[in-house]
């Protein structure tokens, strides 16, 4: 949540959802994805969402998304926060042992926050996410592994 790449308009919050619900990592499975809400209030409209995606409950694995979709509340540590938040759910609560995350390689900032969450990069695929314009990413695939 871990496909930051295109952050959308806030009216294109489900078509966000369904673009970043493709699991992209090879060991994932097609699964419904768990989506959470960042929230400021408790009666606010969220602010973002972190997904859960690509389950495989043979590996236990599953791979993250996250967006922060308003550019006033991001690099402000929600994104981080909520992040950290599902992983221990994800290691805690359904006993899943790797977390994997899919980066768009000129996205630093989203690199540098799964790395600061513990997140090693494991292999960088050229030319491998098509984007709005038909130009083609490259992408780093980084994981978390619950000791």
């Amino acid at each position: 949540m871990f496909c930051v790449a295109i952050i959308p308009r806030p009216y294109d919050t489900e078509q966000f959802i369904e673009a970043i619900s493709d699991f992209t990592l090879p060991y994932s499975r097609k699964s419904q994805p768990l989506v959470f809400g960042v929230y400021l209030a408790p009666e606010s409209l969220p602010i973002g969402y972190v997904l859960l995606k690509g389950f495989n409950m043979d590996l236990l694995t599953a791979e993250t998304a996250v967006a922060i979709l308003d550019q006033k509340y991001r690099n402000k540590g929600y994104g981080k926060l909520a992040l950290k938040r599902v992983i221990l759910y994800a290691f805690d609560e359904l006993g899943i042992k790797t977390i994997g995350a899919t980066i768009i390689l000129s996205n630093k900032s989203s690199i540098n926050m799964v790395k600061n969450l513990g997140f090693v990069a494991t292999e960088i695929k050229n030319k491998s996410w098509p984007m709005p314009n038909g130009e083609l990413a490259d992408m780093v695939f980084m994981e978390l592994t619950k000791y």
